[in-house]
């Protein structure tokens, strides 16, 4: 069952890629990781084919932005659904927005948020892209407009004269499982089930005399804050390779295994998702995440007492 769900989501480009990937965020090609410095941005600021997308509002970006950098709306990236929010539009709409600012068929795109709180906002544009095809040239900057401004490189209000592109898809990606297909293999050995949400999510909250019982989390699945994917010190920042990749580890991630994430309602989840695939994982994001689940009757663990960390 494992295998033959695996061919169905990974195309053979994205295995090949798997293989080579190195956790110092290139493989052997010089081809980076999801995620890129500023460095490796200020060294492709002229390349014809990089298209820079300012995730945020029309209010920041006609003030400053990246030099080049063409803006994008994030929530224009996700839809209501039966009831749901936050789920993954039709590919036609999605490859419309990339068309609207200019992206072709030779493309590379480089993702980056103006600010922390549109970190999870633009890694969910970034599962988009990955649902078409084209996560293999789809980059976040680490760190966003934040660590860009931080590091005092170029800045513009200047917008750049955009032709409408000729992007055109046909190979679709399955990034997102259903509750049915998580309901079916939540205790296969070769997935793993991540909560990304808060610890009082997770946990739950247990009945007291005011309150009912509330929360807790899929049955099976481990507990990995999307927070803590983030520096200590500087929220707009990814930790280090070797950090994110310690993290996984201790939540039972394996290169061989499939590792699905999920949230309240598939936002958060989205830079766990794209954390994993940085390092060379394998993924997959719940998109009606807990929300769905609940209202579906699932299995649930919880709640349950929250642990003392100071123990």
């Amino acid at each position: 069952m494992y295998y033959l769900w695996k061919c169905l989501f990974m195309p053979a480009a994205f295995l090949l890629a798997f293989i080579l990937t190195d956790c110092s965020g290139e493989n052997e090609s010089g081809k980076p990781g999801v995620l890129v410095s500023t460095g490796w941005l200020q060294d492709h600021l002229n390349d014809p084919n990089v298209v820079i997308l300012h995730s945020g509002s029309d209010e920041l970006f006609d003030s400053l932005h990246i030099p080049g950098a063409r803006l994008i709306i994030p929530a224009n990236f996700t839809v209501f659904s039966n009831s749901l929010r936050n789920e993954m539009p039709t590919a036609d709409s999605i490859v419309e927005l990339l068309r609207s600012v200019g992206v072709n068929n030779d493309s590379k795109i480089v993702l980056y948020y103006e600010n922390s709180r549109l970190l999870s906002r633009t890694a969910r544009v970034y599962v988009a892209l990955d649902h078409i095809g084209l996560g293999e040239r789809t980059f976040l900057l680490n760190g966003g407009l934040p660590a860009w401004q931080e590091e005092e490189r170029e800045s513009t209000d200047v917008s750049p004269d955009i032709s409408f592109g000729n992007l055109d898809v046909s190979d679709s990606k399955v990034v997102v499982i259903t509750a049915a297909e998580l309901d079916r293999l939540r205790w296969d050995p070769d997935f793993v089930v991540i909560d990304t949400r808060s610890d009082e999510e997770y946990y739950g909250t247990p009945e007291t005399e005011e309150y009912y019982s509330d929360g807790g989390h899929i049955e099976g699945a481990y507990f990995l804050p999307y927070q803590d994917l983030l520096s200590d010190n500087r929220s707009y920042l990814f930790k280090s390779d070797a950090e994110l990749k310690e993290l996984y580890r201790n939540t039972g991630m394996e290169p061989d295994k499939v590792t699905v994430v999920y949230c309240g309602s598939g936002i958060r989840a989205s830079v766990s998702y794209l954390a994993a695939l940085h390092l060379g994982y394998q993924a997959l994001l719940y998109d009606g995440s807990y929300e769905e689940w609940n209202e579906l009757d699932k299995p649930l663990t919880g709640p349950v007492t929250l642990p003392d960390k100071n123990e």
